[in-house]
């Protein structure tokens, strides 16, 4: 009886995902679910429902939704089961973004292009194709080292191109066709590296460059006045898990949210290589980028670290005390978002409810404006929290 409620229960699911959809959201049932199934983390079973589910809504709807189906099904690790869609929309999109919806996928999974290379030379070499979209043909054959330096003229116009992705793109497909390039394209390929890591860890070991080279491109181009280069920088730094690049994010210049999350996301993954640099940063001044980059750093662990926090707020050091509050704040902010985030969200707000009497302590006392700023601001989104 079990076994029959469950294949129900199954075909109910497969029913529901595999109806027609008006948006490729529609293939989840909730945020939690699509955040997931893209950090590949879905069951079997679901994980191919939904890759089913977005497959079907490509085939149907193509070229008008690639720019949001087709990231969904990289992130997953999935575009291989849509190479014939993709391929499709690719030859008939009308317009730029889609065309590079569809060339960055093809691009991403360079060892199934196999079957389609013929259908991509047919592209750059029909007449009735635009320019930009020869360029991402000859980008997406050099990700699967299928052209040779007589097909770079195509890249020129892309290297000095107003939109910093696709310049990006063509830099990295460069160092790939022609090798030896050194530093040349190294801030487009670390640029790159935020879109797809395989094909700029590629791109950078055809340049000749050694570890310690990209280590220095890497700390110049975090503080690049480009957003897009700073956070892939951050994101390339915390892979590489490199003590003094980690520390090197709580200098940035720059206050964004993106690169400010990105430097967080890249230093609470490497936690124990930066501990001390982050304590040091939380009694730094708060309004400077790299306190702000400490501070989210501290709110994406979570609860594994409010008793730091807790004794933070307890310090007679104002800006130590301010910074705490404002982990505490960031924590809540979370939280109230539902942002898929904590493996254990609840867990996160029993936890999170402890720091609510020493943010009071220094909400009630405090004769520093930033501490007790933060701490009632912290006060508050607790609170909201609780009684959501």
């Amino acid at each position: 009886m079990k076994k029959y409620i469950y294949l129900l229960s199954a075909l109910a699911l497969v029913t529901r995902l595999n109806a027609a959809v008006k948006t490729p959201e529609g293939c989840f049932a909730s945020d939690n679910q699509r955040f997931t199934y893209e950090k590949s983390l879905s069951p079997a079973e679901e994980n191919e429902q939904i890759t089913n589910c977005l497959k079907n809504f490509l085939r149907e709807n193509g070229a008008p939704y690639a720019q949001e189906a087709l990231p969904i099904l990289k992130k997953s690790n999935n575009l291989s089961t849509v190479m014939p869609e993709t391929m499709l929309i690719f030859k008939n999109a009308k317009d730029a973004p889609t065309a590079f919806a569809a060339a960055s996928a093809l691009i991403s999974v360079p060892e199934d292009l196999g079957p389609y290379k013929k259908a991509v030379y047919n592209v750059l070499s029909s007449a009735n194709q635009e320019d930009y979209k020869k360029t991402l043909a000859v980008i997406i054959l050099a990700s699967a080292g299928a052209v040779d330096g007589g097909y770079t003229p195509f890249l020129t116009p892309a290297l000095s191109a107003e939109d910093p992705v696709l310049q990006a793109y063509a830099s990295a497909a460069y160092a790939l066709i022609i090798p030896e390039t050194k530093s040349r394209f190294i801030n487009g390929i670390i640029t790159v590296y935020g879109f797809d890591k395989t094909f700029a860890l590629r791109a950078f070991e055809n340049t000749g460059l050694k570890s310690r080279e990209l280590n220095s491109a890497l700390k110049s181009a975090v503080k690049s006045e480009k957003e897009i280069t700073r956070v892939s920088a951050a994101e390339w730094i915390g892979d590489v898990q490199d003590k003094k690049l980690l520390e090197a994010l709580l200098t940035l210049p720059y206050s964004d949210a993106q690169t400010i999350s990105a430097a967080a996301t890249a230093l609470a993954a490497n936690y124990d290589m930066v501990s001390a640099a982050l304590k040091k940063a939380l009694r730094a001044n708060p309004e400077t980028p790299g306190t702000a980059a400490a501070v989210m750093t501290y709110a994406l662990l979570g609860s594994e670290h409010f008793d730091e926090i807790e004794k933070s707020l307890q310090s007679s050091n104002a800006n130590e005390q301010a910074n705490a509050a404002r982990v505490a704040l960031s924590a809540a902010e979370i939280l109230q978002s539902k942002t898929p985030y904590y493996q254990n969200p609840s867990l996160e707000e029993q936890r999170i409810k402890k720091l609510i009497a020493p943010l009071g302590k220094i909400s009630n006392r405090a004769k520093d404006e930033n501490a007790k700023y933060y701490s009632d601001a912290a006060i508050k989104a607790i609170y909201n929290l609780i009684n959501k």
